[in-house]
């Protein structure tokens, strides 16, 4: 006959052993495990889990995984825990007013010159409009960040967070990838340079204002499908502005200036960035022109190349490309895709593009 102390004994350590299951299995609802893939990094992993990244969230997912040192440099192979989309939404909810910043954001604004107090502003309405953000999801070799009002250029790092009137600069054998509020995502080829010109969005009607200036080098687009039809995603060079939504497209300025953009899916709308002025000649009429007869239809010419001051708007569509110089703007032309994809960079484009896929409804 067994003692009743011993009973008591094996009683209790089977509750305990039942409990700690139980609460195994309900931490585990609530903790995803994620693997670190080659080219990963947090804030890449967390648009692909939530839709978003910012600040609260990298310091959330600091908390979760105390193994990791430094947010900015995890590994291939490393298992990170990241909560649930439901549990991360009810921790944003909870800790909203007191935001966690990592430290890496602190040790960049430590590294920097101290800047002179800002001008106090009026307050936003809620009819005006918000920033947004870009963060740098994948970087690979040497790229450099210059943020708005600083004058030196200093090393860009993953997760780092981007605003209006930012630049990112992409040297010899690099390149890296932004991505944006809306999930649009742009890739910096090489010595490239691009300048984050709007990033703003209208809080009562959801219209977004997105445009970024490439001066030099290539990049890769591929624009979300957009909640406002009415919002504008331009990207802006020294010859065109390329307006798109729902679009993947390649975009680059050579050193003459010249811009070739090639579609892969949907349509871009190519507009002219210098219109024709009007006449500014002292005594010249300023009013509409009066009624007059005009002549019948007449015979049309084919397409011919237009001069840079000639055309308003060309819209390319999938697998058509057009290059554009400083003097005069040719006829679309077809290009094989097929062909295209021999790069290795086009490859690897093609190769995140069918990676990222965040979360019909982000956070």
């Amino acid at each position: 006959m067994k003692h009743p102390s011993r009973l008591r004994y094996l009683w209790f350590f089977f509750i305990l052993l039942l409990f700690s299951s139980l609460t195994s299995i309900l931490l585990a609802d609530e903790t995803l495990k994620i693997r670190v893939r080659k080219g990963d990094t947090l804030s890449y992993l967390s648009f692909r889990t939530y839709g978003r990244y910012d600040q609260e969230i990298a310091g959330i997912l600091r908390m979760e995984n105390p193994q990791i040192k430094d947010i900015n440099l995890i590994y291939a192979g490393q298992q990170l825990n990241f909560p649930t989309p439901e549990d991360m939404n009810k921790r944003l909810g909870d800790q909203a007013g007191t935001p966690v910043k990592p430290e890496v954001e602190k040790e960049i604004k430590e590294a920097r010159p101290p800047q002179p107090p800002a001008p106090p502003t009026a307050p936003v309405s809620d009819t005006q409009v918000h920033a947004q953000k870009g963060v740098i999801t994948y970087l690979e070799g040497q790229v450099q960040v210059k943020k708005s009002g600083e004058t030196q250029w200093t090393p860009g790092r993953p997760n780092m967070i981007l605003g209006e009137n930012d630049q990112i600069k992409v040297l010899a054998q690099s390149r890296a990838e932004l991505i944006l509020d809306n999930q649009s995502v742009m890739r910096l080829s090489e010595n490239t340079l691009l300048t984050i010109q709007k990033l703003e969005k209208e809080k009562e009607t959801g219209k977004e204002n997105t445009r970024m200036g490439v001066s030099l080098g290539r990049v890769w687009v591929k624009v979300s499908k957009l909640f406002n039809p009415a919002s504008r995603s331009d990207v802006k060079t020294p010859t065109v502005i390329a307006g798109v939504q729902g679009t993947i497209y390649q975009l680059s300025v050579a050193g003459d200036q010249s811009t070739t953009i090639q579609v892969y899916e949907g349509a871009v709308n190519v507009y002219n960035p210098f219109p024709k002025a009007l006449s500014t000649v002292p005594g010249a009429p300023t009013q509409v022109e009066k009624p007059r007869e005009i002549a019948g239809p007449q015979e049309v010419k084919g397409p011919t190349a237009v001069s840079r001051e000639e055309w308003t708007q060309i819209v390319l569509h999938q697998f058509q490309q057009i290059t554009v110089t400083g003097r005069e703007v040719p006829q679309p032309k077809p290009f094989h895709p097929g062909i295209e994809r021999q790069s290795e960079w086009i490859r690897w484009n093609e190769e995140r593009d069918a990676d990222f896929k965040p979360p019909a409804r982000p956070l």
